[in-house]
């Protein structure tokens, strides 16, 4: 049985990356990722494998097991998707932009994690995650988002994916160390209190990461807020 709701077309990453994982091929040195500024991220053939031999259990999982479901409705325009996960008992449902496809898998990730961690299971898809630990909210969301920018890194750098705005925006504010800050930028009313605790221990983050997005996407920051017409 199929538990995530999409077009056929829109399981392609995933279905790759589970065959490629099946046979467990040599891993391909993974290309240098380089956005329209020029800016470039560059990975290591180890690196992704752990990536993949990760993710390879968690996409069986996705596809196999009958306990959930996962629903990827399209949006317009691209959005964050923190900014359209709604978890309702054993359904979750996340938006993802019009043909991008390739953001799939990642996608698919951070709703399972927000899943497992609900249902009190994260230990069992996270390493260094041990049953009964406790995360702030905050907390949470940064230890997921750093595994999705990881499983999207693995596809921009491995398997060639397409450039999708709002990933690759986390994938670059994690590699250069300013995941805090792109996580405060993009959900600030959410996790208003950090933000107020880390303004007064580093008053300039703003600034920081204003220079960040200038030197990497050519704007002064964020790009892809919610949707308003995205509908639940």
């Amino acid at each position: 049985m199929k538990h995530v709701a999409l077009p056929a077309a829109t399981l392609l990453l995933g279905l790759q990356v589970l065959a490629a994982c099946s046979t467990a091929p040599p891993i391909p040195e993974p290309r240098t990722v380089v956005v329209h500024s020029g800016e470039r991220i560059q990975t290591d053939g180890e690196r992704m494998r752990d990536v993949e031999n990760w993710l390879h259990p968690q996409l069986e999982e996705i596809e196999q097991n009958p306990d959930f479901l996962i629903r990827v409705e399209t949006v317009e325009p691209p959005t964050y998707p923190w900014d359209t996960m709604a978890i309702t008992e054993d359904t979750v449902t996340i938006g993802l932009g019009r043909a991008a496809g390739d953001a799939n898998t990642p996608i698919l990730i951070y709703s399972h994690l927000h899943l497992m961690a609900e249902w009190g299971e994260l230990h069992e898809w996270v390493p260094d995650v041990e049953e009964g630990d406790e995360f702030s909210e905050y907390e949470l969301e940064e230890l997921i988002l750093r595994r999705v920018s990881d499983v999207w890194l693995l596809g921009r750098s491995v398997f060639d994916t397409q450039p999708y705005g709002p990933l690759d925006e986390l994938l670059y504010a994690t590699e250069r160390g300013l995941l805090r800050e792109y996580i405060l930028a993009t959900q600030p009313e959410r996790f208003s209190e950090e933000r107020e605790r880390f303004t007064a221990e580093n008053p300039e983050w703003e600034e920081t990461l204003r220079a960040f997005f200038e030197r990497t996407f050519e704007r002064e920051g964020p790009g892809f807020f919610r949707a308003e017409e995205f509908t639940d």
